[in-house]
């Protein structure tokens, strides 16, 4: 069983056949016809999001470090710790100061007391994920934007949207031209390395990355956007007490169920690296995660845990869980039982 759905995405093999159907890298720079399709596909992408134009976006660390580049000669940024681990790696290896915001310990989220003192050190374009990386918790988007609109007359919000398109999440209507939609492939599905940034009346392009474009891949997107993964049934409080019973006090939450999406828990188990516990578990075929880091196999506990303030050692207590299939109470219990079994012998051979 796989714990892991929002770090680890499954292929949409359609998507990518697709993708990669083109048989030249790049269109002619002068048929009109190649372009007039490209444009196309690019409006039809952005207006599923209520933008006019889609622009290619790597979602890779260099990538991020062009953005990051070109946003710095006319803003003063703030960057929120939770954005995606290729964004995270980018922002270290900046050389000129950019403010980092990370989410609270008490709620696991971006705080708006926060955001106003990023204002206050004359911060005018915010970097933020509707979803946190690790922790698995909503922002509140929509209020950060109503505190920059309230505070500032020119500022640009930029929003990574991918977790919540991941999850058929319903995105707010705040598309403006102050306001970008990030969108990494790899949360649709699409191969790595392929993403978009959604832009409406946008009159700033120079600062926008300039991504090689693979022609299909607006195309690819809208047909991933079409056959999303379907909804299903809520568990994770479930899944949780089932845990408590099983571990009681050795079981914990760095985030409130109430701030995570459907099924998405980031559980704290007391006094062990989780790492040992993963082992465990995929002798069992149970895969999960500690944190994007341990996914990509660098060996490093949750950067978004220590940014936090958490030790190294809290840090790799963290079991980031996520699943987009229904569950049933017996297979949860099993599943409990099963994380419980592997846990008390880490325990045992620890001591």
């Amino acid at each position: 069983m796989r714990l892991n759905f929002l770090q680890n995405h499954p292929l949409n093999t359609n998507s990518n056949q697709i993708l990669i159907s083109s048989k030249y890298p790049n269109i002619s720079p002068i048929d009109p016809k190649e372009s007039t399709q490209l444009q196309k596909d690019s409006k039809n992408f952005a207006e599923k999001f209520g933008g006019d134009k889609a622009h290619s976006f790597g979602f890779l660390c260099g990538d991020w470090l062009e953005f990051f580049l070109k946003l710095y000669p006319s803003y003063k940024i703030a960057y929120a710790i939770g954005n995606h681990q290729q964004s995270y790696q980018a922002f270290k290896m900046l050389n000129f100061k950019a403010i980092p915001i990370a989410p609270d310990k008490k709620n696991a989220q971006i705080q708006i007391k926060s955001v106003t003192k990023a204002i206050q050190n004359q911060c005018d374009c915010f970097i933020i994920p509707f979803i946190n990386e690790d922790i698995l918790t909503f922002n509140p988007i929509e209020k950060i934007k109503e505190e920059l609109s309230k505070s500032l007359k020119k500022f640009l919000l930029i929003i990574d949207v991918s977790a919540a398109l991941s999850l058929n999440i319903t995105l707010p209507k705040i598309l403006d031209a102050q306001t970008l939609f990030l969108i990494n492939g790899e949360s649709l599905g699409i191969l790595r390395g392929n993403g978009a940034i959604i832009t409406k009346d946008f009159k700033q392009p120079q600062i926008l990355p300039q991504s090689l474009l693979n022609p299909k891949l607006f195309e690819a997107f809208l047909n991933a956007m079409h056959s999303p993964i379907q909804k299903q049934e809520n568990t994770k409080n479930k899944f949780y007490q089932y845990l408590q019973i099983e571990l009681k006090n050795h079981i914990n939450l760095f985030s409130p169920l109430k701030n995570t999406p459907p099924n998405c828990l980031a559980l704290r188990f007391s006094s062990i690296k989780v790492r040992n516990l993963l082992q465990s578990l995929l002798l069992q075929k149970i895969h999960a995660i500690n944190g994007a880091q341990c996914l990509y196999g660098l060996s490093m506990p949750s950067f978004v845990l220590q940014e936090m303030g958490y030790s190294e050692m809290d840090s790799r207590e963290l079991l980031s869980i996520s699943y987009n299939t229904t569950i049933k109470d017996d297979t949860l219990i099993k599943l409990s039982k099963a994380i419980s079994y592997s846990y008390k012998q880490i325990r045992q051979l620890e001591v």
